[in-house]
Order: structure tokens, then sequence, then C-alpha cells
């Protein structure tokens, strides 16, 4: 999951009559069944009274699973359904076992394949399944819900999974957080909630590309139907709309891997003002020991010589700086210059032979790429060892604010409900029942 600073979205009120807000307290038991509702629709009753956040079924989520491509193939077991997107118009059928290729003709689709029918000077289509239990494969990935079609910038077309929220968890949740065993659904569980009040909060971040999320860890990572598990769909399902609010809003419910042992307040490690329920808290169990411990990047460390650390760091700032590598001194040594208070470092020299950068939070992981990714964290020590070789000894992974994702297995295996887990790495946020689940 990728940070962002986009506002929620106001919604009109549906037609059925507006459901009541049922809060919770953090740290009780909340699991419940709960099924996804089969046209939800989000009031915008939080836009005018922050301190009521009323809905009804749940939102519909626009996800941008295919974009800016110079073709994408769109297929159904059962066929599909084509509508003009602007005016809900019939636009052609494709029969069972038919695919239909989309590309751009200026400002319009140009719509190739297996076509009852050839719409023309169609800018957006709305492309459903013809069996109402089957999926649609955009580009050969399963989706429920439907696609839309729309012509991007440059000739290019873009697909767009249009999806309830709940169906949309169900592809999210087992790619953020992974196979989980049946003592550590309490952690599947906060995961869900997250996730869903993140996706909320985001409603309309990219309206001006026609969706609201980004389908990759741009947002959060959605797979479709071919990523979901049974254990993230019975959390999802348990957890049916619940979300996390702070005065009246949905609040920006930040995750990461591993914190190391504490998390990180939401400033120290990203350019966003500090939040009350973003806050650094530490992470020990009773016994001393970090609830995240068994993460993979609990602690880590990265060896170079100083051959290695120029051409990795001149590399990474090339990137960063979107210049050529040949245009950056020798880079000879790293030299922590400030510290934010969880201990994570705030500002980084790199210095050398006709180079002196100080980089700040996440330019400096991405000014030193390591296994072809970005550095695990920013809680690290820089160690220039006697043998010449510069090493960082690093704890955790990712960026630190919010819930430490290994932690809550840590702290599902130890008993705790996702309510604690969630009170826990959102301190001060409410969890509510947004809209109602309808048992499953």
């Amino acid at each position: 999951m990728t940070a962002a600073s986009r506002s929620p979205r106001a919604f009109r009120p549906g037609r059925a009559a507006l459901g009541l807000l049922f809060c919770l307290p953090l740290g009780a038991s909340q699991a419940r069944p709960g099924q996804v509702p089969p046209a939800p629709v989000i009031s915008d009753t939080i836009q005018r009274n922050p301190s009521t956040f009323v809905a009804v079924g749940g939102p519909v989520v626009r996800v941008g699973v295919a974009l800016d491509r110079q073709s994408i193939t769109l297929s159904s077991p059962g066929g599909l359904r084509l509508e003009d997107a602007l005016t809900g118009q019939p636009a052609g059928d494709v029969e069972p076992g038919g695919t239909l290729v989309a590309s751009a003709a200026g400002s319009a689709l140009l719509l190739e394949g297996d076509l009852s029918d050839t719409p023309t000077g169609v800018p957006s289509l709305r492309v459903r399944p013809a069996r109402t239990d089957a999926a649609v494969f955009v580009a050969g990935r399963p989706y429920r819900g439907s696609a839309e079609l729309r012509v991007a910038d440059d000739g290019r077309v873009s697909a767009i999974n249009v999806v309830a929220l709940e169906d949309y968890l169900l592809g999210v949740v087992p790619l953020e957080i992974g196979p989980r065993q049946p003592d550590e659904l309490a952690a599947v569980e906060a995961q869900a909630v997250a996730a869903r009040t993140y996706a909320v909060a985001q409603l309309g971040g990219q309206m001006d590309r026609g969706f609201d999320l980004f389908g990759s860890v741009d947002d959060q990572a959605y797979g479709g139907m071919a990523a979901e598990r049974d254990e993230s769909t019975r959390a999802v399902r348990r957890t049916a709309g619940q979300i996390l609010l702070f005065d009246g809003r949905p609040i920006r419910a930040y995750y990461h891997s591993t914190c190391g042992g504490r998390t990180a307040a939401i400033e120290e490690v990203m350019d966003r003002p500090s939040a009350p329920y973003l806050q650094s808290v530490p992470d020990q169990r009773p016994d001393g020991t970090d609830y995240c411990s068994a993460s993979p990047r609990y602690r880590w460390s990265v060896v170079w010589s100083p051959t290695d650390l120029d051409a990795a760091s001149r590399d990474g700032l090339a990137a960063h700086f979107r210049v050529s590598s040949g245009e950056l001194g020798r880079i000879e040594g790293l030299e922590v210059v400030e510290r934010t208070p969880s201990g994570r470092v705030k500002d980084l020299s790199f210095h050398g032979a006709g180079v002196e950068l100080v980089l700040s939070r996440l330019d400096i992981r991405r000014a030193l790429p390591h296994d072809g990714r970005i550095l695990n964290s920013t809680d690290f020590q820089v160690v220039e060892r006697a043998d010449g070789l510069v090493e960082l000894q690093g704890r955790g992974y990712g960026h630190g604010a919010g819930m430490c994702q290994w932690g809550a297995i840590g702290r599902a295996r130890a008993g705790q409900s996702y309510g604690q887990i969630l009170g826990t790495y959102y301190p001060g946020a409410v969890l509510v029942n947004a809209y109602e689940g309808e048992g499953g």
C-alpha cells in the first residue's frame, strides 16, 4: 500500500431509507456474519454533518485495473453485454466464448472481436457479463462486477472495474496480508477494516481519470477473483460495513508490513500533517519482545563495498532526480543528519567527490535500492566497518505509520481481537457499522 493524500468524496443518498450509525468500542468483540449488499450506495451525510456517518448498503468503487494500454481484451464465459456508459443504451453483445478487443481511435473507442453490433464514436463503454454469476475477464484476469472502457491520453485505452466495495476487498485483503492460519484470523479482520476504511476515504481520488482507486500498490494491491482466499473472504464477510472514523470522518488508515518494535507518527515518515490516530506507538508484548518479531524483515542488514555503494546510490539518485548517473559525482559515504522521535532516519547525507545531498523520508529509501526494490525502511544505523565496507543495520519493512501487519499477526496469535488490534495502531479512532451486511 502506498500513501496518498486525497479527500473523501461526497455521495448522493440512495433510494432506500438511510440506516442508523452504530458505534462499537475498539477492543470489544465485533465479529458478526455479513454478506456483500447487492447495490451499495454511500450517503453524503458525512460531508454535511461530519459528526454523523450514515450510509446504506455501502459504496460501489471504480478501480483502475488496466490503464493506458494500446489495447485491452475482455471476455466472460457466458458472453458480454455492452452499454454506452454515458446513456446506458445497449450497444451490442459478445456471445459465449467470444472476445472483445478495445483500442482507441482518436477520442473514440475502436472495438473489434466477436460482436453482434459495432458501436462507433463511443468514448466510454460499460461491459457486463451476460450471466450475473460470471466474472468479467480483463486482460486475462477475472473480476467481479463489470468493466468500463474509456479512452485515455495519447491514443490509449483504460479498463476500470466497477465493483461493490465488499467484493473489491475480497481481492485486496489476501494480497495485502498474505495467506494466514486460523489463529491469525483477527489480524485478517483488522486488515479488512483498515483496507475498507482506506478505500472509503480515497473514493473520488482519481476521478479526473474516471476511477476512485488504483488497482495496485499506488493505493492497495488488488488481484480480482484470482487473488481471493477463504480466510480473507471470511474476514471481509465478518466485518462487513465496518470502518474507522475520527471526528466523524473515515481515517487515513495507513498500514505497513513490519514496524520493528515501534510504529512512526505519520509526519515522521510522510509529508502529511500530524493526526491523533497516526501517532508512534510501541509494539511490545508484556515480556518485552516485539509482536512483529516473526516478520522475515524484522531485522535486516545491507552491506556494500565502496564501489557497490556508489553504484547503488547513484542509480537510485539518478532515477529519483530523473538524470543520468553520469551527471552525479562519486558517492563515498552516508551520514545520518537527524532522526525522528521514533528513531527513524529523518535526513540522510550523501557525500563524496562532487556531490553533497541531503534526502528525507521516502526519498532515502528510493535513493538506496537493494535487490531490485527500494530500501526496506528508514529505521537503520550506518556502520562504517573496519574492512572498508558500509553496512546498514535496519529494522522493519515499509513506511512505519499506522497498523503494523506483522504486529497484528503477532497480536492475533496472542489472542487479541481485531478491535484490540485496531485500537492499538489507530488510537482514538472509532469503529462503526457504516452499513449493514446481509448474513453469510
